[in-house]
């Protein structure tokens, strides 16, 4: 699975029903848009911080990283500028984004009534598609360096110590705060 398909089968689902989609599928399309997002951050966490399959124990501490992001913890990560700030701008505008989609995301699956702001249409969607998309190909045409620690602190992101999470990462001492929250991954 890779995060990409997720982009094909929103977009593979407004074609369906004769070229005009029924309101659910709209609806999943979106849910379908945050999910491509949310794959590729928790990819791009196990890939660069784990790396190589090349061992059991290092397959399942990939499954571990990968599993190990939250929705509403990647969310606040997001959310805080003194860890947005950090980061070049394809990362801050992937960050606001995936915030953005989270809220679509709940409303698209949990709010019958929700409009986004208008009558939910086909090209309100998309719209979202293709933003996504060249979201995703910004995020990961960013430095490795810069997609490793903004995975690490979406991970291990927690309110209180964000802001000694993002100067500990800044400052070079990344495996250490890392190889002190896997325990908590596992």
């Amino acid at each position: 699975m890779q995060p990409e398909d997720f982009i094909s089968l929103a977009r593979y689902m407004l074609c369906q029903e004769g070229g005009k989609p029924s309101n659910a599928s709209l609806r999943r399309s979106l849910s379908t848009v945050y999910y491509a997002m949310f794959h590729t951050l928790a990819k791009t966490g196990a890939d660069l911080l784990i790396g190589e399959l090349n061992t059991p124990c290092s397959e399942q501490a990939w499954r571990h990283v990968y599993r190990g992001l939250d929705h509403g913890r990647a969310k606040l990560a997001c959310r805080n500028q003194n860890i947005m700030s950090k980061f070049p701008s394809s990362i801050q505008e992937f960050g606001s984004f995936f915030v953005e989609m989270q809220e679509v995301r709940h409303s698209a699956d949990y709010d019958p009534h929700a409009e986004f702001g208008k009558p939910l249409t086909k090209y309100f969607v998309e719209g979202r598609i293709d933003y996504a998309e060249g979201a995703m190909q910004g995020f990961n045409s960013v430095d490795k360096k810069d997609r490793k620690n903004f995975s690490a602190c979406v991970l291990l992101f927690k309110k209180k110590r964000a802001y000694e999470l993002s100067r500990k990462l800044w400052e070079g001492s990344f495996m250490s705060v890392f190889l002190q929250a896997l325990p908590s991954l596992v």
